[in-house]
């Protein structure tokens, strides 16, 4: 009785808290942890649910929080071509000294540009007769013509960090996949063509490489470049400034202070023509200048292109330069050079300096290593800013 007296004068919350202390295992469960990454036990709250989701795509190599790409489009009149210009059709063509020459097909010839596949002049003034337009050629005369207004005007990324993870953008239209095959369904997300996306992970499949862009979609190397980011300074490579050409994937990007501040899509060359793997220095810079070639022996792939814009020469006749006749980007279609829209030509000009770092490879291994350079560009000297890699 006298215990019974004794519990009882005893407070509640006493009690309470000794049936508390004395248990080994609680009473109460945690509350669900703020969203977030928690590698370790917090102790306090339970890492379930949203915590749990951020943590199993943590496991799976992407970050958090699934963010754009640090950059920007640069500025859009970069894009801007320096000239006007007309395009040359037909065969042989004749440059005349006057406009009642060139109309009568009968005046004095100042000059005469080849056949070929692509002739482009730089014009200064036009007129009409009939239904034939001619125009008056920045290098003097006239000639029946064709102008156009209307050229490439996309444009890569200007970066102001080096982004986490890998990226690319689409070459064509294309919808993504389920997964990295093309029997995985498509998700019914369109991406346009050059559209960006980040690359989290990269496999095999099907004949083609996968980009893994988000963790529910795919989308094939069949309809999209990959830019491999690489901050470590390349073989041969001295100082902290260089240009990437990455051949296997068609991208450009550059670097400065072993950062990523610039990457694109290119054309590079094709077939025999194939750009030159190798470490080079830019040896001249010109803002618009003619270019003109020939490597068969028939002449038939006869090229006349003036004003090319914003050119920097780096091995031999090979040149990173822009390109206002029409094109696509991603794929090898040039005689040799690193064909860019006028828009990523024009900052890569103005961020270039003589003497910069140009390195050309091929992760893929199929492009031969050293090559010959081409020749067949008269109005080109050639120069060796650098001896030529050994294999």
């Amino acid at each position: 009785m006298s215990l019974l007296v004794l519990l009882l004068g005893q407070p509640a919350y006493q009690l309470v808290d000794a049936a508390i202390d004395k248990s080994e295992n609680r009473l109460y469960d945690l509350p669900l942890c703020l969203p977030g990454y928690y590698p370790d036990d917090p102790g306090d709250c339970l890492p379930l649910g949203p915590s749990q989701t951020i943590t199993d795509l943590k496991v799976q190599g992407f970050p958090y929080p699934l963010t754009g790409l640090p950059a920007n489009k640069p500025d859009q009149s970069l894009a801007t071509i320096p000239v006007r210009v007309a395009r040359i059709d037909g065969g042989e063509t004749n440059i005349y000294a006057s406009l009642e020459g060139a109309i009568g097909d009968n005046g004095t010839v100042l000059r005469t540009i080849p056949n070929g596949a692509s002739r482009y002049v730089a014009i200064i003034d036009q007129a009409v007769s009939g239904d034939r337009t001619f125009v008056r050629v920045q290098s003097g005369g006239w000639v029946e013509a064709t102008p156009f207004y209307s050229w490439p005007k996309w444009q890569g990324l200007e970066f102001f960090a080096t982004p986490k993870s890998d990226f690319g953008w689409t070459i064509d239209f294309t919808t993504s996949y389920n997964g990295p095959s093309f029997a995985s369904g498509t998700t019914g997300i369109n991406y346009d063509k050059y559209q960006s996306f980040p690359v989290y992970k990269v496999t095999e499949a099907d004949g083609y490489e996968w980009y893994q862009v988000s963790p529910t979609e795919w989308i094939p190397s069949l309809k999209a470049r990959q830019v491999v980011v690489d901050t470590a300074t390349p073989p041969e490579v001295e100082g902290n400034r260089w240009i990437n050409v990455d051949l296997h994937n068609q991208t450009l990007s550059v670097y400065e202070n072993n950062e990523l501040v610039f990457a694109s899509l290119v054309a590079t060359g094709s077939g025999e023509l194939y750009s030159d793997p190798g470490t080079y220095r830019i040896y001249l810079k010109t803002e618009a200048d003619l270019m003109q070639g020939s490597y068969t022996s028939d002449r038939s792939d006869f090229y006349y292109l003036e004003a090319v814009p914003w050119q920097l020469y780096y091995n031999h006749a090979q040149a990173i330069h822009g390109i206002y006749w029409p094109a696509m980007l991603g794929f090898t279609q040039s005689h040799g050079c690193v064909n860019m829209f006028p828009g990523d030509a024009n900052w890569l000009y103005q961020w270039a300096d003589v003497g910069d770092y140009v390195y050309v490879h091929d992760p893929s291994g199929l492009t031969p290593y050293p090559t010959p350079t081409p020749m067949g560009t008269p109005a080109q000297e050639l120069f060796y800013p650098t001896e030529t890699p050994s294999p």
